[in-house]
């Protein structure tokens, strides 16, 4: 009997596990992920959208009541907002994906199309209590109840209704008509008239909506609004057509619920701004249109919408002469004490008139002596062209202050704009030495506001200075001691307030030949204390020097595990967050590679939120109230969310409960020493039915260092350039992913060094199939791809995305999409070789993979996009071209207008589908698809797939 009973639990256990899945490509669109999660001020209620993560497909948004532990879902609901006093959420309510989808398809006019509708929950019903349709988007303010913005698009046309008409005879013939017309006007009949439409709005237009009385007030043909921080009042203006001038400027009145005019006289008006309170307002004006083309700005102020209207600027001594307004908005600062605009040089232009503007040259003029590269100029054209110098108006005594130089940066101050100091970045000296240099410097000076004392306060400094909360030190990481400092802003006296500690405040792993970067800062406490990181531990400055520094963790350096505090105060984003006068600290095991979260107070660490096995990160904590929201999961289980409050966890999502239809993995910590020696670690990804007498396929992955992430989720998603590790355990692939360390100028060498190494002793275990090993990576990984290729037969296939192929002409290059030269990268970082082409050139030759390619046997796919931004599109054209000169089996994918990383969700399934193929034809002797076998012509593109296997 007993034995029965076991055989039958055997038959279930394989039963369930047969019930289980692979995961395919058309898997992707089950996976959900979380969005806007928010809690509410005093903890009571938190919501979050869920969608797809392909965005193919339909989503929820979940409305979770802490007091009663209960929740509501509303389809397709996103952009959720809680209103300040919790009685009511906000959202919008998307259109189901198949009907927008057969829209398109069917080709509807845009403004035809269903658009979002937005949803008022209240809270104390659970239940939806009012709607508006044809939505855009709402804002709210946060500090203000009752009060909710809405831009709804324009009515659609409505439908003439046909009206009764008398009956006509048939065949009337006009003698008939006429008789019969006499007739009916004699009897009151009136002839059939075209129905009139009933009032619609034919433009966009606001509604000011009140959730408590759902009163809607409408201001149509609305051009721009702005909304105050602390109040319902808010600036807008009206347009009326391109062509005519604008319906003027106005402000909305949230007490009265009335409209105040400001000015109507005026062509154009932009740039509207309001201060705090939603009294005091400024905007541009351009009175006429006699420049239609550059239309000349005057800003307007104004101390409230019944006060006189003032003109800042010109006619006065505050905007230099031959200078204008750029385009950037004036500011106030919280207290509306001060109000912040913008101005540069006007530049004129020598052009010959008596030319046709088809006969004009267009070219980029290159200079040795220009600051910024002619590509960077372009790439940042707009803040280029609106690149300021700062004045400062201030509206209790009519005062001007002009702040910086026209070069310099725009101010560091307080986020409030109200300290009495102010700090510029000038780097127009280091500008172009940032082509092969890094860090990026420059030079820093400090104005005195009150006094308007200029002074430089720091030279050549590779970090910027962070304001305390007083705003009278900052406190900055020196690149070149390594230490933190200070600078009391009031003396302009600067310290070293690490110096005589003899603990690293610099990334000790660090392997780039370049200055090392800090391990970042935890921010300030409420008493004006700093708190910095070394690698382990977590340490307390005075920015005065008065108080010694002070560790104020017991023993991170000696456990091997990483102290970091949080801060979740978005308002006050430099504060650490606190729970009962305790400090929230992030803990990260370096053994386990655990994550947890606990309290720490006089260098005693009170464990709060820990689970072995587990990554456990918070996120956001409620303004009045301990509540505490933070995400629990590993690679088996998706990282939901969770509520902590008062000493009990509650899980509040269930984001993919589909996951447990389908073949999953398991992960774990694999060791070896490198071939110089090195102890190394990696991730060994295995299937969940894994046996350890069966011979697999394995994939090695790798970019620098992964295995910190043991306890990562990888969803099954689309690729946007490398393998999903989900996507392969689920078909029975191992995936390795080593760590690499690197030795300056022999990148290339490094990664054969630890990656290779790795795989002879994945070999050894006995479980993997040594004729079917693949090597994938993008980027730096897709260099070290290339590289490895050219340096060992051992894999039977690689694929590399967006791979260096010859530094070389890597290195006289441009990252097109911030359009710097490529060569700090080569000198100074990812590709290390720690000196420029000249000086080191046989390290480029060596470290190429282009110049030895006659020794590649191994098959390479490649994926290099015509619209890459960091690695040049001909990166990958020289190595595929040389490849196939010497007839190697070689492949690439390019697609079209995409960047490094593929965007589109369409190239991205079309990616995953063809490099799984790739891969399954070499590592399990799958049939070839078609694309592989017999190419894809330029005539069959957009119509043919080749995704067809070939089975001949």
């Amino acid at each position: 009997m007993k034995t029965i009973f076991v055989c039958l639990l055997l038959l279930v256990g394989v039963t369930v596990h047969a019930q289980k899945k692979s995961l395919t490509h058309n898997d992707y669109d089950l996976w959900k992920s979380g969005r806007n999660v928010q809690i509410s001020n005093n903890g009571n209620i938190i919501v979050y959208s869920a969608v797809t993560t392909t965005g193919a497909g339909d989503g929820y948004l979940q409305i979770h009541h802490i007091n009663d532990n209960t929740s509501k879902q509303f389809f397709n609901g996103v952009s959720p907002v809680i209103s300040k006093d919790e009685k009511f959420v906000f959202f919008l309510k998307k259109p189901a994906y198949d009907i927008t989808r057969k829209e398109k398809k069917d080709k509807v006019k845009k403004n035809e199309q269903s658009k979002n509708v937005f949803m008022v929950y209240e809270v104390a019903t659970g239940r939806i209590i009012d709607s508006v349709t044809r939505v855009n988007k709402f804002n709210t303010v946060k500090d203000v109840e009752d009060f909710v913005i809405i831009e709804h698009y324009k009515d659609l046309k409505p439908e003439k209704k046909e009206e009764a008409k008398p009956t006509v005879p048939e065949n009337e013939s006009k003698r008939e008509k006429r008789r019969r017309l006499r007739r009916e006007k004699k009897e009151g009949v009136l002839p059939a008239v075209t129905p009139s439409l009933p009032p619609y709005e034919k433009e966009d237009y606001l509604i000011i909506y009140q959730p408590s009385t759902k009163r809607r007030d409408t201001i149509s043909n609305i051009k721009d609004y702005t909304l105050s921080k602390k109040s319902s009042n808010f600036i807008f203006s009206v347009k009326q057509s391109k062509k005519e001038k604008d319906n003027g400027v106005y402000l909305w009145n949230g007490d009265t619920k009335k409209v105040d005019t400001l000015l109507q006289s005026a062509w154009r008006y932009s740039n509207l701004s309001i201060d705090e309170k939603g009294e005091q307002i400024a905007y541009h004006v351009a009175m006429d249109s006699a420049h239609k083309d550059s239309l000349h700005y005057e800003l307007f102020y104004q101390k409230n919408s019944l006060a006189t209207t003032q003109q800042l600027g010109y006619g006065s001594n505050t905007i230099k002469e031959d200078w204008r307004l750029t385009s950037k908005k004036a500011r106030f600062s919280e207290d509306g004490t001060r109000l912040f605009f913008y101005s540069q040089p006007k530049i004129e232009y020598t052009i010959d008139t008596t030319l046709l503007k088809e006969e004009l040259p267009d070219v980029d003029v290159w200079t040795y002596k220009d600051r910024l590269t002619q590509p960077e100029q372009k790439v940042r054209f707009s803040s280029l062209k609106n690149k300021s110098a700062t004045t400062v108006f201030n509206t209790e005594d009519n005062r001007f202050i002009p702040f910086n130089n026209y070069e310099w940066s725009d101010p560091i101050m307080d986020r409030d704009l109200n300290s009495r100091y102010a700090l510029f970045a000038d780097n127009t000296k280091y500008d172009i030495e940032r082509s092969w240099e890094y860090p990026w410097r420059s030079d820093y000076y400090l104005l005195d506001i009150q006094t308007g004392r200029f002074a430089q306060t720091l030279a050549n400094s590779g970090s910027r200075p962070i304001l305390n909360p007083a705003s009278n030190h900052v406190v900055y990481y020196n690149y070149d001691t390594e230490d933190w400092h200070s600078i009391n802003l009031e003396t302009n006296i600067g310290r070293n307030l690490t110096k005589f500690l003899k603990v690293k405040f610099s990334d000790e792993d660090d392997d780039h030949p370049a200055p090392v970067a800090s391990n970042g800062y935890g921010g300030f406490d409420k008493d004006g204390n700093f708190y910095v990181y070394d690698k382990y531990d977590i340490w307390k400055l005075d920015p005065t020097g008065r108080q010694q520094p002070i560790k104020i963790t017991p023993d991170g350096r000696e456990k091997k595990i990483t102290y970091r505090l949080n801060r979740m105060d978005r308002d006050k984003v430099n504060q650490v967050t606190l729970i009962d006068g305790k400090f929230l600290v992030s803990v990260f095991d370096h053994k386990t590679k655990e994550s947890s979260i606990s309290l720490l107070s006089n260098n005693n660490l009170q464990p709060l939120l820990e689970e072995s096995d587990y990554a456990i990160n918070a996120f956001a904590k409620a303004k009045n109230t301990n509540a505490l929201l933070y995400t629990k999961g590993n690679f088996k289980t998706y990282p939901d969310y969770y509520v902590f409050i008062d000493g009990k966890s509650e899980k509040i999502s269930n984001l993919n409960p589909q996951q447990s239809d389908f073949k999953w993995g398991t992960v774990e910590l694999f060791t070896w020493n490198a071939y110089d020696g090195t102890p190394l670690e990696g991730l060994l990804y295995k299937p969940e039915d894994f046996d350890p007498n069966k011979k697999y396929p394995l994939i090695v992955y790798f970019y620098e260092k992964y295995s910190d992430r043991l306890h990562s989720y990888r969803s099954p998603q689309p690729s946007a350039s490398t393998v999903n590790f989900s996507y392969l355990v689920s078909n029975d692939y191992l995936v390795f992913v080593p760590d690499i360390v690197y030795k300056d100028g022999y990148p290339g060498q490094s990664a054969y060094n630890c990656i290779v190494s790795g795989t002879e002793a994945l070999e050894k275990t006995g479980y993997v199939d040594s004729k079917a090993m693949a090597l994938q990576g993008q980027s730096w990984g897709g260099y070290q791809t290339a590289y490895l290729v050219t340096k060992t037969n051992k894999y039977a296939a690689a694929m590399a995305g967006a791979p260096v192929s010859n530094m070389t002409s890597a290195y006289g290059g441009i990252r097109w999409g911030s359009g710097l030269s490529r060569a700090f990268q080569y000198e100074r970082t990812q590709s290390r070789l720690g000196k420029n082409l000249w000086d080191g050139f046989d390290l480029y030759v060596e470290n190429s993979p282009l110049f030895s390619v006659p020794k590649i046997e191994t098959p390479l796919l490649m994926m290099h996009n015509d619209e890459d931004g960091a690695v040049p599109y001909y990166q990958g054209i020289e190595m595929f071209m040389a490849m196939r000169r010497l007839n190697k089996p070689a492949w690439l994918l390019v697609y079209n207008k995409e960047a490094h990383n593929l965007r589109k969700t369409k190239n991205r399934r079309d990616l995953s589908i063809r490099m799984m193929q790739f891969f399954d034809h070499y590592l399990k002797n799958e049939p070839a698809p078609e694309w592989m076998t017999n190419g894809l012509s330029r005539l069959k593109k957009g119509k043919q797939l080749g995704y067809e296997l070939n089975n001949e």
